[in-house]
């Protein structure tokens, strides 16, 4: 289940997170606001044994959804033929 969120910011700060998330591989500006709400929040969260060993696993592949996944692999193909 997720919760959707509306956040108000300056037009010039939006502009600065869009190059920020542009220049550093995120999708979206969503994306790299949720980045930075769970670094903030995680950050010295503590991770059970058992958490880190399935993390670790190979079938730990992905925390995206299918539909999150074929997007995230659509954008990677068209960011490599703009290069």
């Amino acid at each position: 289940m997720t919760t959707q969120i509306n956040l108000r910011i300056t037009e010039d700060f939006f502009e600065q997170a869009r190059e920020y998330a542009k220049i550093n591989g995120f999708l979206s500006v969503q994306e790299f606001f949720r980045e930075a709400a769970r670094e903030k929040v995680y950050d010295k969260a503590e991770i059970r044994t058992e958490y880190l060993e399935k993390l670790n696993s190979r079938e730990a592949t992905t925390f995206l959804s299918s539909k999150e996944t074929k997007e995230f692999e659509k954008e990677l193909e068209k960011r490599a033929k703009l290069k």
